[in-house]
């Protein structure tokens, strides 16, 4: 007797993926708007949240691109606090488009570098390309083969493909150079 095992449905985002999800992150997130260029002092006390929480989160969005950091100027002995704000792509202004309304296309480097900022995929989105393309195409692949036709990372893809053989969705065909197929039971559906 044959099992099919169906692929558990990815969670859908309550919020906006560019917005934060905690209580705790909406809090500050709120603070940075109301006040930005505050220091992440200031930033806790406003959002009421502790202290050592607020730099915290604010650098993990720094890396997300999600805010911008604006050294302290020295004015003496001691070290300036850094100053935070809500990086400009991330701020709905009245000249910038809303779901209604198409954007313009611009042609500079900053601006495209932006745009590839803000294209970062919903976590288990990766996972759901990858298990598209396997059910799609028939045979063997590299995370190289695939992260070249989903124009991502290969480590990321090799990720994505060991948590859907983990599943039970795909399967590894071979080690040495590592292959990835879709599993037979999942096939068939």
């Amino acid at each position: 007797m044959s099992t099919n095992r169906t692929l558990p449905a990815l969670p859908t985002p309550t919020t906006d993926p560019v917005k934060p999800r905690t209580e705790t992150e909406e809090k500050l997130w709120q603070a940075l708007q109301d006040a930005p260029g505050s220091t992440a002092a200031a930033l806790s006390v406003a959002a009421a949240i502790g202290k050592s929480t607020a730099p915290k989160i604010l650098t993990l969005w720094e890396k997300d691109g999600l805010v911008t950091r604006t050294a302290g100027i020295a004015d003496g002995g001691s070290r300036p606090a850094d100053r935070w704000s809500i990086t400009a792509t991330d701020q709905l202004t009245d000249d910038q488009p809303t779901d209604d309304q198409p954007a313009a296309v611009t042609e500079s480097s900053e601006d495209s570098e932006q745009q590839e900022k803000s294209h970062r995929l919903a976590p288990g989105a990766l996972r759901g390309m990858v298990e598209d393309y396997l059910r799609d195409n028939t045979g063997e692949f590299s995370p190289n083969a695939i992260g070249k036709a989903l124009k991502r990372s290969s480590g990321a893809v090799h990720n994505a493909l060991e948590k859907l053989v983990e599943i039970g969705y795909a399967v590894r065909t071979s080690d040495k150079p590592k292959k990835f197929s879709l599993a037979t039971t999942t096939s068939a559906e």
